[in-house]
């Protein structure tokens, strides 16, 4: 029976029923020549027909053990179910049955109209499908497409779907196919092919047939054993069942003829993406290791309503001309080269930006109370092994051997303050201790994950590490956050605030966990901005405060960091002597950063305050529109006139004319405007 259902699922799918048993070889993975539909004469793939061997006997072996589990799933609801009660995020309490009643059905009963948009459920805090039934007591919410948590499942069922197309394009071997920040993409093996943007009109294309079909998300559960016969084409999935799977079964997902494996969940069929679109593609390396092989990466993004995506174009059209990549070319600020990759060149107005941004922060480490520290560059491996960086982090770090030593690189500043607070007893009286340290730090990024200045190699942060009791908590996390806001009320950023707590394994005593999560809720609270709760989104060694800036076009950013710490003051086993004498009590580090890395956040404000549009009717003469395209500020233009009388003609990259100035009040003007740090000196001068 199954046979004659795969048959016919095949047929619609325009396959040549073949032999079975050449699956997992070369042609049967291959499937037969490429049919020529349209998009060949652009250069652009089309359609493979017949499709790959490899798709039909995944299918078949895919229905027969979805009929299996479709008839245990009867058997149990008839056998096992029973009345639950179901709450809802207002408290309302719903009956269902176990077994038989889905998220997707509750929802039906409170309205259509919410149940038509929700994209997936949550219950008991983990996400779920919404035609999957509920097995017991439970709390449920169901998230519509402005939930982060939504927005990740419904670019990843959008992923499936462009995986779908992929396959029966190009017939190769699919890798990974995960949601992303803003979209998502799936990878391929081609072997020693490759992708074309040509390509992605006929792969568009596909998308909208297969979205038009409305083909329901399914999930089956499978031993591993069986999985590793249906996927024994694909090398790679046998690679991740084989390394990454420790459980004798794990789930697969099916729209249409593609199964992947996957641990969902998904939208409840393919219909649910409105709006789709392929934009980019690139190469990379099976797991971002540079020994293995190569793969084809094509991105995607979606939306529930087509207007989404028009915005996201346009936005996508401001953020490519604001591009601090272009941007630093275009007014000379710096430039990377590939004889030093990831390693960023700063011209002389770049470092003058660079050594501004620095001195502003270390302005204000004078009036705060920190004490900026010099620390090595290169570290016997020794350390990292104790503050538990080689263990999870040496792969990202340069090492090299030294007279039969292994020492790296530091990638961040911490250990070395560790070393710096342990050099000699240390007393209550010196704490809070503020260390402060601009050093030069180097991280392995892979080549292919570097972006300008967003991703680097090498780069400094503004990095401070507060040694302090945990009674001096609440009061120094209300120092981070008025120096945070001090700092980016002068870039004009606004920001959000969100307290990640204790997460399901973490390390130390919960009392310990419970009293600092009050005392930054506190801090929080006092600071006066509105603050969001993630709870256990904390790091497994202490609760932290996430933040992140807005730009001019919308874009959040992740800069400053303020985490607490408990854990590396016990991997060095720091003490310092209480009141009451005791030398053995424990310190609490916060790691805090305001700026970031400054490369970042030169980036970030390069594209913030863009470029300029000049008047294309200018006719000043050469040496000033110059001075204009090179983006400068103030220009103080200097003729026989101006020379005669000492003064200046003063105008701003806007070409807006302030007209003649006394020497002496310019400078006067221009100091006064830098000492208050204005973000409208042009119009204020």
């Amino acid at each position: 029976m199954e046979q004659d259902k795969v048959a016919e699922q095949m047929e619609e799918l325009k396959v040549e029923d073949g032999n079975k048993d050449v699956v997992g070889d070369k042609k049967g993975k291959e499937g037969g020549k490429k049919k020529t539909k349209g998009g060949g004469e652009s250069g652009g793939r089309s359609e493979m027909d017949p499709l790959p061997q490899y798709i039909e006997g995944r299918l078949a072996l895919y229905t027969k053990l979805k009929e299996e589990h479709d008839t245990l799933m009867a058997e149990r609801a008839a056998k096992d179910s029973k009345p639950i009660k179901v709450t809802l995020p207002d408290g309302k309490v719903v009956d269902a049955e176990s077994w038989k009643t889905t998220p997707y059905q509750v929802a039906c009963g409170i309205s259509q109209g919410l149940a038509d948009n929700t994209v997936i459920a949550k219950v008991n805090n983990v996400v779920w499908d919404l035609d999957r039934p509920l097995e017991e007591d439970c709390s449920l919410h169901l998230l519509k497409f402005d939930d982060e948590e939504a927005q990740a499942v419904y670019w990843h069922s959008s992923a499936h779907i462009m995986g779908e197309a992929m396959e029966r394009v190009y017939g190769g071997c699919l890798c990974y196919g995960p949601p992303i920040e803003n979209g998502f993409y799936y990878d391929m093996y081609l072997e020693n092919e490759g992708v074309s943007s040509n390509d992605f009109p006929c792969l568009e294309n596909l998308c909208k047939k297969i979205i038009k079909e409305k083909q329901p998300f399914e999930r089956l559960e499978i031993r591993k054993e069986t999985l590793l016969e249906m996927f024994k084409y694909n090398k790679f999935k046998c690679r991740i069942l084989n390394e990454k799977v420790k459980t004798p079964t794990t789930t697969v997902y099916r729209c249409g003829p593609l199964i992947d494996l996957c641990r969902g969940p998904h939208v409840r069929h393919t219909g649910k993406i409105k709006a789709l679109k392929i934009h980019k593609n690139s190469s990379t390396y099976w797991e971002g290791k540079a020994e293995m092989e190569s793969l084809q990466r094509i991105y995607g993004i979606s939306f529930p309503d087509p207007k989404m995506l028009k915005e996201w174009e346009k936005f996508q059209e401001e953020a490519k001309n604001r591009d601090h990549r272009k941007l630093g070319r275009e007014q000379d600020l710096f430039f990377f080269h590939d004889l030093s990759p990831g390693s960023c060149f700063f011209l002389p107005k770049g470092a003058y930006i660079y050594n501004s941004l620095v001195q502003f922060i270390r302005s204000e480490y004078r009036k705060r109370g920190f004490q900026e520290v010099v620390t090595p560059n290169i570290y016997n491996s020794k350390l990292w092994q104790t503050s538990g960086h080689w263990q999870h982090y040496s792969e990202n770090m340069f090492s090299f051997e030294v007279e039969k030593e292994t020492f790296a690189l530091k990638p961040m500043n911490c250990p070395g303050h560790c070393l710096m607070f342990d050099h000699r007893p240390r007393s209550w009286r010196e704490l809070p201790m503020r260390m402060a340290d601009f050093g030069v730090l180097h991280r392995n990024e892979l080549s292919g994950a570097l972006t300008g200045l967003t991703r680097v190699r090498r780069f400094q942060q503004d990095d401070a590490h507060i040694f302090c009791s945990m009674d001096q908590i609440e009061e120094e996390i209300k120092g981070c956050l008025d120096f945070l806001r001090t700092v980016y009320d002068v870039f004009g950023f606004t920001f959000k605030l969100n307290l990640s707590t204790r997460p399901e394994k973490f390390l130390g005593e919960p009392e310990v966990w419970d009293r600092a999560e009050k005392q930054l809720e506190n801090s929080l609270n006092e600071f006066g901005e509105k603050w969001v709760l993630n709870p256990g989104d904390g790091a497994f060694y202490g609760p932290k405060i996430d933040i992140q800036i807005k730009d001019a076009i919308g874009r959040y950013h992740q800069c400053a960091t303020i985490q607490l710490d408990f854990q590396l003051p016990i991997r060095f086993n720091l003490s310092f002597v209480s009141h009451d004498g005791d030398d053995k009590t424990r310190p609490v580090i916060i790691h805090r950063a305001i700026l970031g890395s400054v490369e970042r956040m030169i980036a970030i404000l390069t594209e913030n305050y863009g470029d300029v549009d000049l008047d294309p009717g200018c006719t000043l003469n050469k040496k000033i529109r110059n001075a204009q395209l090179a983006q400068y500020n103030f220009i103080l233009v200097v003729g026989e006139k101006e020379k005669s009388s000492e003064t200046v003609n003063v105008r701003t990259r806007d070409n807006k004319v302030h007209g003649e100035r006394s020497v002496k009040e310019c400078l006067e003007r221009l100091r006064h405007l830098k000492e208050i740090r204005s973000r409208q000196a042009e119009e204020e001068f």
